[in-house]
């Protein structure tokens, strides 16, 4: 008799991380008000062009990411009402509140979308 072959279920990951999505136009305010500005790329196309690689990194370590649309004037208010200064942190946990906020209201989109 031959081996029965199981199908693998695609299973939903179970850590979901939002990415913070910049716009172009806040670029050069993004590197002015980060403390850590040596840690992000010198220009928004830089940027945008390793961000591919980085999602696809994250998603092949079996982690849902989604891309969050930050408008910066609400990233430094959130920074300010929290006490926090606006670097790798908290643009990472600022990411996060928006994911859990599009989560609770029903909008998320499709990971990467």
């Amino acid at each position: 008799m031959g081996a029965r072959k199981r199908k693998r279920r695609q299973s939903k990951p179970e850590v979901v991380v939002g990415v913070a999505w910049y716009r172009r136009q806040d670029w050069e305010r993004l590197l002015q008000v980060s403390v850590d500005r040596e840690e992000l790329e010198d220009t928004y196309d830089e940027w945008a062009a390793a961000m591919p690689a980085r999602m696809a990194e994250i998603e092949q370590a079996g982690i849902e990411a989604h891309k969050i649309d930050v408008a910066l004037d609400e990233l430094i208010s959130w920074c300010h009402s929290n006490g926090r200064v606006v670097d790798g942190a908290a643009r990472a946990d600022f990411a996060a509140h928006k994911l859990r906020d599009l989560h609770v209201q029903g909008s998320l989109d499709e990971p990467g979308a």
